[in-house]
């Protein structure tokens, strides 16, 4: 009998999605719904429901659209932080 290997695919098309949800965790401010609305309006997106966001953020609700939304949400908030702790430094 052959042996059978094990596919793990799912775990590696999901493994970039827990990477950002790692960032999110170090980096999204906590007033970041009206900021990834704000943000995916800015980008032609329809304007989300705030709950939508929400339960993406809580991994209820898988969109790739928000997700990329909410990181660039948080990579702004890093800057911002790095920038101010340069000047006041």
């Amino acid at each position: 009998m052959a042996k059978l290997v094990k596919n793990n695919k799912k775990e590696d098309t999901l493994s970039h999605n827990e990477k950002a949800y790692k960032y999110l965790d170090e980096h999204l401010p906590y007033t970041y719904v009206d900021l990834t609305v704000d943000w995916l309006i800015k980008r032609g997106h329809k304007s989300p429901n705030k709950a939508l966001i929400r339960n993406v953020r809580n991994k209820t609700i898988l969109r790739n659209d928000i997700l990329l939304a909410l990181v660039e949400v948080a990579t702004e908030n890093k800057n911002s932080i790095e920038r101010i702790n340069s000047i006041v430094s």
